[in-house]
């Protein structure tokens, strides 16, 4: 299985990325382990706020790449409303992901980072 998840940092910005292991994921953009995204280190997560699956990567690749390039505004809709996919994203085909619902992996247990700042 693939994942797509959709991270809201600190400065409310918003951070897409692809996973296997959503936890193992979880725990990199936190700091607990090495691995996380440059843009995690500098914007501290706060809350998984969208989650998708899908069985095979190519497709999980195109909906990371076409939620990467909307607007803020149409990821905040698609977080409110996942119905919305279709419409946002019309090239592809919206039947291929599942929304997971809940957050498998709480970060308000977050500890202390161990990747430095700057």
């Amino acid at each position: 299985m693939y994942y797509i998840y959709t991270l809201r940092c600190a400065d409310g910005s918003l951070y897409t990325g692809i996973t296997t292991d959503v936890k193992r994921r979880m725990r990199q953009h936190l700091g607990h382990i090495k691995g996380g995204a440059k843009y995690t280190a500098r914007h501290r997560p706060e809350s998984l706020v969208m989650l998708w699956q899908t069985e095979e990567k190519s497709p999980a690749m195109r909906l990371e790449y076409a939620i990467k390039h909307l607007p803020k505004s149409d990821k905040e809709r698609l977080i409110r409303s996942p119905r919305s996919l279709p419409a946002l994203c019309p090239k592809l085909d919206s039947g291929q992901y599942l929304r997971l619902s809940g957050t498998p992996y709480s970060l308000s247990t977050a500890k202390t980072p161990v990747h430095p700042k700057g």
